[in-house]
């Protein structure tokens, strides 16, 4: 496309300065941004007008007069400088959104992302119906005083009724699955892999002929803390990553995607079925259910876990924490009800942000507290050496070193 066809399609005439440019950028953005307007061809003109802009950022118009005094010069110099730190930042925000755009349409991910936009399109839609019609029922089989109670619901159920009838012809066509039933069936079967000169690591009777399982370590180098306040505080994290290869055989990616399968299940099941009225306790159990199923699939079938790296002295000691102040805060009733108590929401959202810094604070006193990261269980030379090396397997944030191993875990 010529440049100034560039100027068109943002409605710019050609001489346009970078403040026009970004200007009209952002308001065009604002309006055909996919998360905002979702009415076709809108993804379509969000990507024409993005590159129109990456394109007149990175070749500005050069028709300036030559500079003729020092000053002229010095001002020259200094936008030629601006230029090229806009180009580069360009330049660097297309290659990021690419590898993005690449990460995430591989199967491993498009497809349980969509699955999961799907699932919450359809529970947004059934909370909606529900909003509306279950206080109309409600009213007319049982107190119709309630109507006046439950009118907020209504309000909700008709917004989102409404904001669903907007985008009908989007709400279940967000994308199509890249693997079929069949592919994810055949997932599930041993089928001969490609010949190699490696061993299995999870299984030392057969070859590495299957996917190898990547493990990615990080080291934290630097700390760069920066306060804007009393309460305005950013830390910002300098790593050092290194990711291992760890050969595998087809037969044990079979028996991994079995416990993963498992897993999932058995959190499934006890989410619906577990005899405790405890929605996290029936979570809990899902989890303790799927690990011994897990681990008794694999024993059965010689297989090693490929999540046994996982299991450190910390982390085994943040599990305890959890499960002992799940306890103190639960009830158990008749027949081993357990019921959790108002405190709760108190208790989970202390154990989230404030566990790992409180675990750092008071175990970084000790001369083992590097030890407390290193596997349980010998990894092998290369990643045992790796540990030694002030290597872990996530950074210790609050919230994500909860979710980011439990992710791991299951999958």
């Amino acid at each position: 496309m010529p440049p100034k066809d560039y100027h068109k399609v943002l409605g710019l005439s050609p001489g346009a300065t970078s403040k026009q440019i970004k200007s009209v950028y952002r308001k065009l953005a604002l309006k055909y941004h996919p998360d905002r307007n979702s009415s076709y061809g809108a993804k379509q003109k969000f990507q024409e007008i993005t590159e129109a802009y990456d394109y007149l950022l990175e070749h500005p118009d050069h028709g300036s007069p030559e500079a003729s005094s020092y000053d002229d010069r010095v001002a020259s110099e200094l936008l030629r400088r601006e230029r090229e730190r806009m180009q580069k930042q360009a330049r660097a925000r297309r290659d990021k959104k690419r590898r993005e755009e690449e990460y995430f349409n591989r199967p491993e991910w498009h497809d349980p992302v969509l699955f999961l936009k799907y699932a919450g399109n359809s529970l947004v839609l059934l909370f909606a119906l529900s909003a509306v019609l279950f206080p109309i029922l409600l009213a007319i089989f049982g107190d119709p005083a309630s109507l006046a109670g439950t009118l907020f619901f209504m309000l909700i159920g008709v917004v989102l009724l409404v904001y669903i009838y907007q985008h009908r012809k989007t709400w279940f066509r967000i994308g199509k699955f890249h693997t079929s039933l069949r592919e994810m069936a055949r997932s599930f079967r041993i089928t001969p892999g490609k010949p190699s000169k490696d061993r299995c690591c999870y299984c030392r009777s057969t070859m590495a002929d299957g996917k190898a399982y990547k493990i990615e370590l990080l080291k934290t180098i630097d700390i760069k803390i920066q306060s804007y306040g009393a309460l305005n505080h950013e830390a910002k994290y300098k790593n050092k990553t290194k990711r291992v290869v760890v050969p595998r055989s087809v037969r044990a990616q079979y028996y991994h995607r079995l416990t993963s399968l498992l897993k999932i299940l058995s959190i499934f099941i006890c989410l619906l079925l577990f005899p405790v009225d405890s929605i996290i306790w029936r979570f809990v159990a899902g989890l303790l259910c799927g690990g011994i199923l897990s681990v008794l699939l694999l024993k059965m079938a010689s297989v090693q876990s490929k999540v046994s790296y996982l299991f450190t002295p910390g982390l085994l000691i943040k599990t305890a924490i959890w499960l002992f102040s799940l306890y103190t805060i639960s009830t158990v009733g008749p027949g081993f009800n357990i019921a959790i108590s108002s405190y709760v929401y108190l208790v989970v959202a202390g154990l989230l942000f404030f566990l790992d810094m409180i675990f750092d604070l008071v175990m970084g006193i000790f001369p083992f507290y590097r030890n407390l990261f290193r596997p349980v269980k010998r990894q092998g030379t290369i990643l045992d050496s790796l540990y030694r090396d002030g290597y872990q397997n996530y950074q210790e944030l609050p919230v994500y070193s909860v979710l980011y191993p439990l992710f791991r875990w299951i999958f």
